[in-house]
C-alpha cells in the first residue's frame, strides 16, 4: 500500500510537470505560428499593393503616351493608322484586355479586345463590352475598376485634344487583373510553405522539450515521494494508536521540516489526550444542564411560533422545509412530513409559482451570480383562491454563501384589496374632474374608447395590440390609472401568448370601463353630453360683430364655428401630459409651447388624432428629452422645450410635434429594421419602419415604451383622415413630427359646418 501511494504521488508530480513543459512549449509554438501568420498576411496585403499600384502606373502611362502620339493621326483623319496602333497595342501586351479610341461623334476609330462574350467568341464592336462611354473625361484621364464581360479589370481613360485644346475624342484601354491574381497565388503559396516549415521545426523542437522535461520530472519526483511515504506510514501508525511513533528524514529541505513538525505533533497529541481524558469527567454534567436550558428555549419559540401572524420557515441548500415553522402555515397551505421538498409542498397550490421558484433557487447556490441579484430572481407572491401571499426570503448565516433560507410570509390580501380600492376612488374622482374642466375632451375620450373597445374583441393580434397600447395611452392622459394597468397586463398576456384574446381575457377591461362609463352617465346624464362650450371672449366677439352689421353669411359660418373647437385645447392636453410624466421620469422642468395658430376643428372628426398624439409626446419625453445634467454637459440650455402647434399653410392643416432633445438614433432604427426584416437601406425606409408596428429601439418594456405599437396607431388614424407624416431629426439636436391633413368638404349637406376653421375672424380654412 505504500508503494503504491509513493508511485501515484510520484505520477501525479511528473504528469505535473510534463504537463507545464507541454502548456509552455505549446504557447510557444501557437505563439509563433500566429506572428507568422500575421506577417505573412501584411506581406501579402504589400504585395498585393505594389502589384496594383504598378498596373494603374502602367495603364497610366499607357494611354499618356498614347493620347499624344494618337494627336497628330486623328487631325490627319488617319482611321486606318489609329485602328492598327491599337490592335498592335492590345496584342502586344497580354495584360491589356481590351482598347479603344472613340471620336468625339461617339463612333470607334480602332478596337481590338481579348475578352470573349458568355457565349464564346470575342466582341467585335466595342459596344459589345456593355460599357458607358464617359462624357467628357478630365484632362488628367480618368481610372476606375470594373467589371467588362465577366472579367475584374482596371480601365483607363484620356481624352485626345490638339494644338488648341480641342477635344478629338477618348481614348481607353482596360488592364486584366490575371497578371495580377498569378502574383498573389504564388505568393501564397510561398508563405503557405514557410509557415508549414516554421510550424514543423516548432514541432520537433516542443517534442524535444517535452522528452527531457518527462526525464528531469521522474528524478525530481522520486527524491520528494521517499520521505512523503515514511511519512505517510508513520500516519498510519498514529491513527492505529500508537503515540511512540517517529520519523528520521534527512533531506535538508522542506520535507525534513515536515518530519521534525510531525514528531512534534505527536508529542502534543500525547500530551493532550491526557488533559482531554481529565476534561470528560465533567463533560457529562454540563451537557445535561445545557439540554434543560435549550429545552426551555425550544419551549419559548415553540410559544412564538403557534401564535405569530406571519408564516415563518426555514429552507436547507437542497430546498427542504424545516420541520419547525409557524402554526399559521398549516392553516394556510396544509401540513407536511419531514423531509418534504418546498416546491413540492406549493405545486399543489400554484405549479407556475413552484417551478419558477425552483429554477430561481438552484441559482443560489450555484455561487454564479451575486447572492443579492439570485434572491431577487425568486418569486415574491402566490396567490390562492381570494388570499394574496407575499414571500421573503432572508439568507442565514455570516458567510458570502447562506447556510439557508428564513421563508417569510405575510397575507397582504387585504392591503391590495384596499390599494384597488384607493386606486378605483382615484380613477373615478380623476374622471369626474375631467369633466368639470374639460367635458367636450372627454366625452370624445369616452366615445372614442367605447368604439375601439367594440373593435377590439373582433380583431387580431396586430391590431388588438395597436387598440391596447391606444386605450392605455389615452387612459393615461386621463388619469385612469387602473385602466391603464389592466390595458398593460393585456399586452403583457398578448406578447406572451401571440395569440388573440377573447371575451374572457378581456372581460377585467371591459367590466372596469362599464363601471366607471356608469358612473359617469349617472353623475352627469345623458342629455347634457351635447352641449357647445364657448369661451366668454367669444361671445364678447361676436356681439361686436354683429352690432358693427355683420352680414348674414359671416354670421352664419361665425356662429357654426362656435361648434368647432379650438385645436389649442387639446394640445394644451397634450402639454400638461408632457409636463407630468418629465417630472415623473425625472427629466426635470419642461418648458411646453402651445401654439393653436387660431385652428378650430370638429371635436369627434379628430378627436382619434388628439389621443394618439400622446404616444409621440411620449416618445419626445421619454426616449428625446435628455435630464438637466446631461442638457448641460452636451453643452444645452435647461428646461427642454417642447413645441406643440397647428396652422393652416397652402390650404392643409399641419400639426407639429418639435423637441430639442437628443433626436432620432437612426443606427439604432436600422438595427431594429434590420431585425423585423423591413427594408432600410434610405431614409424615407427607416422612417416608414419607425411607424412600423413591433419596431422599438428600446430593450426593455416599461407602462409607456418599448412595445413598438404607439407610432403605428398614430401612423393609422393619419392615414385614416387622409394625412401624411414626415419626421426630422438629428443627433443630439432634436426631432420634429409633421402631420399634414387635406381639408376635407362637409359629407353632411350643411355647409361648412362641419370644415376645419382658422383665427382671424372664424373664417373657413378651405
Amino acid at each position: 500500500m505504500r508503494r503504491l501511494g509513493v508511485r501515484s504521488l510520484r505520477a501525479k508530480l511528473v504528469r505535473t510537470m510534463v504537463a507545464m513543459v507541454v502548456i509552455v512549449a505549446s504557447g510557444t509554438f501557437l505563439v509563433v505560428a500566429v506572428m507568422n501568420y500575421v506577417t505573412a498576411r501584411r506581406t501579402l496585403s504589400t504585395i498585393e499593393s505594389h502589384l496594383r499600384d504598378n498596373l494603374r502606373r502602367k495603364g497610366s502611362e499607357l494611354v499618356t503616351g498614347q493620347s499624344l502620339a494618337l494627336r497628330d493621326l486623328v487631325a490627319d483623319n488617319a482611321f486606318g493608322d489609329v485602328a492598327r496602333l491599337i490592335e498592335r497595342t492590345v496584342e502586344g501586351d497580354e495584360d491589356i484586355a481590351y482598347g479603344v479610341f472613340l471620336g468625339e461623334d461617339g463612333n470607334a476609330w480602332g478596337f481590338a479586345s481579348r475578352l470573349a462574350t458568355p457565349s464564346g467568341p470575342k466582341p467585335k464592336e466595342w459596344n459589345e463590352l456593355g460599357i458607358t462611354p464617359t462624357s467628357s473625361p478630365s484632362a488628367q484621364g480618368h481610372s476606375s475598376a470594373t467589371v467588362v464581360l465577366g472579367e475584374a479589370v482596371f480601365e483607363f481613360q484620356k481624352p485626345v485634344v490638339d494644338d488648341k485644346g480641342t477635344a478629338l475624342g477618348t481614348l481607353r484601354y482596360a488592364l486584366s487583373h490575371h497578371s495580377l491574381q498569378l502574383a498573389l497565388t504564388g505568393a501564397r503559396g510561398s508563405s503557405r510553405q514557410a509557415l508549414i516549415t516554421t510550424i514543423a521545426v516548432l514541432a520537433l523542437l516542443g517534442g524535444g522539450a517535452t522528452m527531457l522535461g518527462f526525464a528531469f520530472s521522474r528524478r525530481a519526483a522520486s527524491r520528494i515521494t521517499q520521505p512523503l511515504g515514511d511519512l505517510t506510514t508513520a500516519a498510519k501508525a498514529l491513527a492505529q494508536g500508537r503515540r511512540d511513533i517517529r520519523v528520521s528524514i534527512e533531506s535538508g529541505d522542506e520535507l525534513q521540516l515536515l518530519g521534525t513538525a510531525f514528531n512534534d505533533m505527536v508529542t502534543e497529541i500525547r500530551d493532550y489526550t491526557v488533559r482531554l481524558e481529565d476534561m470528560n469527567r465533567g463533560l457529562e454534567s454540563k451537557v445535561e444542564e445545557r439540554t434543560q436550558a435549550l429545552g426551555a428555549k425550544n419551549r419559548d419559540m415553540r410559544l412564538v411560533l403557534d401564535n405569530v401572524a406571519q408564516g415563518l420557515v426555514t429552507l436547507s441548500p437542497d430546498g427542504r422545509l424545516a420541520q419547525e415553522r409557524s402554526a399559521i402555515i398549516d392553516r394556510w397551505f396544509g401540513t407536511y412530513g419531514p423531509d418534504t421538498r418546498f416546491t413540492d409542498y406549493i405545486a399543489a397550490i400554484d405549479p407556475v409559482y413552484a417551478e419558477t421558484f425552483a429554477l430561481a433557487y438552484q441559482a443560489v447556490w450555484e455561487d454564479v451570480l451575486p447572492l443579492e441579484l439570485c434572491l431577487e430572481q425568486l418569486p415574491r407572491r402566490l396567490r390562492q383562491g381570494d388570499s394574496v401571499f407575499q414571500f421573503t426570503y432572508l439568507p442565514l448565516g455570516n458567510g458570502q454563501r447562506p447556510e439557508g433560507l428564513l421563508l417569510v410570509i405575510d397575507d397582504i390580501s387585504e392591503q391590495l384589496r384596499a390599494a384597488r380600492q384607493e386606486a378605483e376612488r382615484t380613477e373615478m374622482l380623476a374622471l369626474f374632474e375631467g369633466c368639470n374642466k374639460d367635458r367636450l375632451a372627454l366625452f370624445g375620450f369616452v366615445d372614442e374608447t367605447n368604439d375601439l373597445l367594440a373593435r377590439l374583441s373582433s380583431a387580431d393580434v396586430l391590431v388588438q395590440k395597436r387598440l391596447l397600447h391606444t386605450i392605455k395611452g389615452n387612459a393615461g392622459l386621463m388619469g385612469l390609472v387602473v385602466v391603464a394597468r389592466v390595458c398593460h397586463e393585456l399586452e403583457d398576456l398578448l406578447s406572451e401568448g401571440h395569440r388573440v384574446l377573447g371575451p374572457a381575457d378581456l372581460s377585467p377591461l371591459v367590466q372596469r370601463w362599464a363601471h366607471l362609463t356608469g358612473s359617469l352617465d349617472s353623475f352627469v346624464g345623458g342629455h347634457n353630453r351635447d352641449v357647445v362650450e364657448v369661451p366668454v371672449e367669444e361671445l364678447d366677439r361676436l356681439d361686436q360683430e354683429i352690432r358693427l352689421g355683420m352680414d348674414g353669411p359671416r354670421l352664419i359660418e361665425m356662429v357654426l364655428s362656435l361648434k368647432l373647437e379650438p385645436a389649442e385645447r387639446p394640445l394644451r392636453r397634450l402639454a400638461n401630459h408632457a409636463r407630468a410624466l418629465a417630472g415623473r421620469l425625472g427629466k426635470g422642468p419642461l418648458e411646453v409651447v402651445v401654439d393653436g395658430g387660431g385652428v378650430r376643428l370638429p371635436p369627434r372628426v379628430w378627436a382619434g388624432l388628439w389621443s394618439d398624439l400622446v404616444h409621440v409626446v411620449r416618445n419626445a419625453v421619454d426616449h428625446g428629452v435628455e435630464p438637466v445634467a446631461d442638457r448641460h454637459n452636451a453643452g444645452k440650455a435647461a428646461p427642454a422645450t417642447l413645441r406643440l402647434a397647428t396652422r393652416v399653410a397652402e390650404g392643409r392643416i399641419v400639426v407639429e410635434i418639435e423637441d430639442d432633445g437628443a433626436g432620432i438614433d437612426w443606427a439604432a432604427i436600422k438595427r431594429a429594421a434590420f431585425q423585423r426584416g423591413f427594408p432600410h437601406e434610405t431614409q424615407d425606409d427607416l422612417v416608414r419602419a419607425m411607424f412600423a408596428p413591433e419596431v422599438s429601439t428600446r430593450s426593455d418594456i416599461t407602462t409607456l415604451s418599448g412595445r413598438g405599437i404607439g407610432l403605428a396607431a398614430v401612423e393609422a388614424q393619419v392615414r385614416s383622415l387622409g394625412g401624411t407624416a414626415h419626421v426630422r431629426s438629428r443627433l443630439g439636436e432634436g426631432t420634429c413630427f409633421t402631420f399634414t391633413f387635406p381639408v376635407p368638404e362637409a359629407a353632411d349637406g350643411r355647409g361648412s359646418e362641419n370644415r376645419p376653421r382658422a383665427s382671424g375672424g372664424h373664417s373657413a380654412v378651405a
